[in-house]
């Protein structure tokens, strides 16, 4: 579900009639950071501001001026300026129903994450489906666990710019994705933060990786390499955050429909190592019944 609302975000960004929509009444971000000169005009919502933001989503139509006003006067009291506040609302419309209070707790869930308000703008602002998280213990758990292996809060927010999913993900399936490209593939911290990896499957990024490696395109860094030496590996971003097509017409040089077949013989190759490995813990587990009960044989 929340994948789901994450894509349709991503389109409706790329929207050109959107983004010229917003621009057209509403003035860059500044969110209210210090340093940076806002006017008065930057938290205003004017009637034009209502009417192109429902041009651009008509589920907005039937929400009263009185809400629109609430909520906007919620928004800029903490900061965000219209820019942002017709973004947010524009691609989550839901939020425009909420009490002030109810929006004002979740923007604390989030400042209690430690990011900065411009940076935390930045990220609500790009992500408005992220001002449905109501459960902070659940946020903060997952913003330590995500710092304990990218080291400062600044490249949490990093990886949540481009990898926005990883809120909701489980921390088991992100730290076997974590470790499979700092291990297998023996990749730095740093790319992979620069990287929508942590967006795909486990399944999705071996699947690429390993079509690179048998085409001979990827070789594992040596552990004792300099680390200033530049890899002759394919960068991660172009790995993982590209099509299937131009990943097979511009990273791997090969068709399209090549890869599209390899996909298929790996998924089949992934189900029979999946189907082996439980049939080695059946076998395992038989093994352990009967040693039990010739044991309970041999005390009775």
């Amino acid at each position: 579900m929340f994948r789901n609302l994450i894509n349709q975000i991503h389109r409706s960004i790329g929207s050109p009639q959107l983004s010229q929509q917003i621009r057209c009444y509403a003035k860059p971000v500044t969110g209210g950071v210090a340093g940076v000169e806002t006017t008065p005009a930057d938290y205003e919502l004017q009637k034009e501001h209502i009417e192109e933001a429902v041009k651009a989503q008509p589920l907005l139509a039937s929400v009263s001026p009185q809400l629109w006003q609430k909520a906007h006067e919620t928004f800029a009291n903490h900061g965000l300026n219209t820019n942002s506040f017709l973004q947010i609302v524009t691609c989550n419309p839901k939020v425009l129903m909420r009490s002030p209070k109810k929006i004002i707790e979740t923007l604390e869930h989030w400042r209690s994450c430690q990011f900065g308000e411009f940076f935390l703008f930045q990220l609500i602002t790009k992500y408005p489906v992220l001002m449905d998280v109501d459960d902070k213990r659940r946020l903060l758990k997952q913003i330590t666990f995500l710092q304990g292996y990218v080291g400062s809060s600044k490249n949490v927010w990093k990886l949540l710019m481009n990898c926005p999913t990883l809120i909701e993900q489980s921390t088991e399936a992100i730290e076997a994705k974590i470790l499979y490209m700092k291990e297998v593939m023996r990749l730095e911290i740093p790319e992979i933060i620069k990287s929508e990896a942590l967006s795909k499957s486990l399944d999705e990024i071996k699947c690429r990786h390993v079509f690179l490696e048998r085409l001979a395109l990827f070789k594992p860094r040596s552990p004792k390499a300099d680390p200033n030496e530049p890899s002759k590996n394919p960068r991660l971003y172009k790995i993982t955050d590209t099509s299937d097509k131009s990943f097979a017409t511009k990273v791997c040089h090969v068709s399209h429909a090549e890869f599209e077949a390899f996909k298929e013989l790996y998924t089949r190759e992934l189900e029979r190592q999946r189907k082996e490995e439980e049939d080695e813990d059946d076998d395992y587990d038989e093994e352990y019944d009967d040693v039990y009960d010739n044991k309970e044989l041999y005390v009775k």
